[in-house]
């Protein structure tokens, strides 16, 4: 698959004390092009149809996305292929939900996320807070390389921001947060049915 359709990344977790404004101050000495505040509405699928992989419909003040995601051991390298839905056309959650009828949905779960996004040429660099409506919540720091004609070189990107934000990828988080976030509250059959799919 190519390079364009892979989302190459690294995930730190943290704490709901982390120093956001020096985090800031880091990220406005890099010079970003843009940054946003954003509260976002990620709803995720599990259908039958697409094993190994989960559906992810997001919408925020700036977009609006249907994504398909592959699951896996690691979330460094995986597969994503968004489809620009427009915010122009409203909140599309009924045409998704109709959309992945035929598919055989087993189960869908919803998170908000509060976002600060600093966007670099060859990367995005977001703190965020994430809450399950089971009411989990994890705060995160990810590295996303835009930059990414080859992995090595995605990964090199994302070696140099992790070095100016003094992050060490050796605790980086290996797992999606999809998995951080649902996988204690998947009902047993999802659950199963997702393993034997990798």
């Amino acid at each position: 698959m190519s390079q364009k359709f892979r989302e190459i990344e690294h995930k730190f977790l943290v704490d709901e004390w982390f120093d956001l404004s020096a985090f800031e101050a880091v990220a406005r000495r890099l010079n970003p092009r843009k940054s946003s505040r954003l509260t976002v509405t990620d709803t995720y699928h599990v259908v039958e149809a697409m094993p190994g992989h989960v559906i992810r419909h997001r919408i925020d003040q700036e977009l609006q996305q249907l994504t398909l995601k592959s699951t896996g051991v690691d979330n460094e390298c995986r597969t994503e292929v968004n489809l620009d839905l427009g915010l122009q056309r409203g909140n599309q959650s009924a045409a998704v939900d109709a959309f992945l009828q035929p598919m055989r949905p087993l189960w869908s779960g919803s998170i908000e996320k509060k976002i600060f996004v600093f966007y670099f040429d060859q990367c995005e660099v977001v703190h965020y807070v994430a809450r399950s409506g089971a009411g989990k919540t994890v705060y995160c720091v990810e590295f996303e390389a835009l930059a990414k004609e080859t992995t090595e070189q995605a990964l090199g990107v994302i070696s140099e921001y992790e070095k100016a934000f003094g992050f060490d990828p050796a605790q980086r988080c290996h797992s999606s947060l999809f998995e951080l976030l649902f996988a204690e509250v998947l009902p047993d059959g999802v659950r199963k049915f997702m393993k034997s799919r990798r």
